[in-house]
């Protein structure tokens, strides 16, 4: 486990580095005429800030740390700083832009997320909504904060009183037996809610759920750049986490339940296996 003189040393490094890259954000966000490019598919896309901020954070990073290793999601950075795997290297996981598609439509649900993991385990989180004016931060052992203020999860303990954010963008996935699968996940999980949510940033629902504002949020198929910060701020916010089966979370294989307490968690799970036992839609309840 990394010190926490080593921790505090990071984390006073990267704050500053946060509030910058949120101010190009802004500049972008601002911006009338963005520039769009295609990347996988036609709801896959990327913007020049994207790519601006994740080389800014990036050059930064290696001009003070130049030992250091990366996983992010544009890979702007093309050197051997550069890894797809998780070692005991210290290695920040950056999304410069998570919700691209909200800010590209001025949509305030728009977050900069900046994991450290240390000997393989997150340390501390900086994520930033600049056009909320919302800055999470997160220490190993040390709480969860935004604006320098304590948050901590909801206490609502069964589905009937939840908001519960599910990304319904997933139903984009070209393999039909998934994007069924979360067809029937959606309508289990959606009937049983009290509300079901989707803002289109997994960051900030994650950040939501650990400052109590949504009650748990499930996610499968994403990266690990979606998760790492936002997995310690929740965790530190006093939730929970874990893999949607029940199992231990694996930051490289990202699949999830949040929740603010573990008697939700559990339902939210019972849910999710009770509509990946159905057949199709509603067959279940006939």
């Amino acid at each position: 486990m990394a010190s926490q003189q080593l921790i505090d040393e990071l984390y006073d490094f990267m704050y500053p580095l946060a509030q910058r890259a949120g101010e190009i954000l802004l500049e972008g966000y601002e911006e009338a005429g963005k520039q769009v490019n295609i990347k996988t598919a036609f709801y896959d896309v990327v913007t020049e800030y994207d790519n601006k901020i994740e080389e800014f954070l990036i050059e930064q990073i290696l001009a003070r740390y130049p030992a250091h290793k990366f996983i992010g999601e544009e890979d702007t950075a093309k050197n051997n700083h550069v890894t797809k795997e998780l070692t005991d290297a210290p290695t920040w996981i950056i999304d410069p832009i998570d919700g691209t598609s909200n800010f590209i439509k001025q949509i305030p649900h728009v977050c900069i997320s900046i994991g450290l993991s240390v000997k393989k385990q997150i340390v501390l989180g900086i994520i930033n909504n600049p056009v909320q004016k919302k800055m999470y931060t997160v220490k190993l052992g040390g709480g969860a904060f935004c604006n320098g203020q304590p948050i901590h999860v909801s206490n609502v303990d069964n589905m009937n009183e939840a908001n519960v954010a599910y990304e319904v963008s997933l139903l984009h996935i070209a393999n039909l037996k998934v994007r069924n699968k979360h067809i029937k996940r959606i309508y289990h999980v959606g009937s049983r809610a009290r509300r079901l949510l989707a803002y289109g940033c997994v960051v900030d629902s994650l950040c939501m759920v650990a400052a109590g504002n949504l009650d748990a949020f499930h996610i499968e198929d994403m990266y690990p750049w979606d998760c790492a910060a936002g997995y310690l701020l929740i965790r530190e916010a006093g939730g929970v986490v874990t893999h949607p089966y029940g199992g231990p979370f694996d930051i490289m294989k990202p699949d999830l339940i949040c929740a603010g307490t573990e008697s939700l968690r559990k339902e939210l799970e019972g849910q999710i296996r009770k509509a990946d036992q159905a057949k199709s839609v509603g067959d279940d309840e006939e």
